[in-house]
């Protein structure tokens, strides 16, 4: 199983460097066999880096209304992510838009989970609210949880082949 993880974010403005955390804390660690990506402000590049992969994850900063430091949590393998007026990015075009412009292309990963941290100030030059921090970890911890649970159910599958 050839796994990607994709932190997203902006590290000047505040809550929305989340993303972006949480690869660093996951890099600190390096899980076998696992990429993992910072992608800082442009987030059209994700669609370089999504070909080749069987699973995919991504965490970004979310803007919702929920409480800072919420974690949302989205299977985008076969449907779409909820794409509403409250969804918004600060990175001019959405993850959702991003991921739903590689399935087009026949490029999306068979797995796709995204991550997202309802995030409370973006103010540059900032830090992480202590919210959003303490997500930062939270969501690290399950990103390691689900990459487990697809290497084991991956190779549940390759014995049964």
């Amino acid at each position: 199983m050839k796994a990607l993880v994709v932190g997203i974010g902006n590290d000047l403005r505040g809550d929305d460097d989340a993303g972006l955390a949480v690869a660093r804390v996951m890099k600190s660690e390096q899980p076998a066999g696992v990429t993992i990506l910072e992608i800082n402000n442009d987030v059209t590049t994700l669609l370089d880096h999504l070909p080749g992969f069987d699973v995919a994850m991504i965490v970004d900063t979310t803007q919702s209304g929920s409480p800072p430091g919420t974690i949302h949590r989205f299977d985008a393998s076969t449907t779409p992510l909820p794409e509403t007026r409250s969804m918004r990015s600060t990175h001019g075009m959405t993850v959702g838009s991003i991921l739903e412009l590689a399935r087009l292309q026949r490029q999306l990963p068979k797995r796709v989970l995204v991550y997202g941290i309802e995030g409370k100030q973006f103010i540059h030059g900032s830090s992480l609210t202590p919210e959003v921090e303490k997500a930062v970890r939270i969501v690290a911890q399950m990103v390691y949880g689900d990459l487990g649970a697809e290497a084991q159910s991956d190779a549940l599958n390759n014995s049964v082949s």
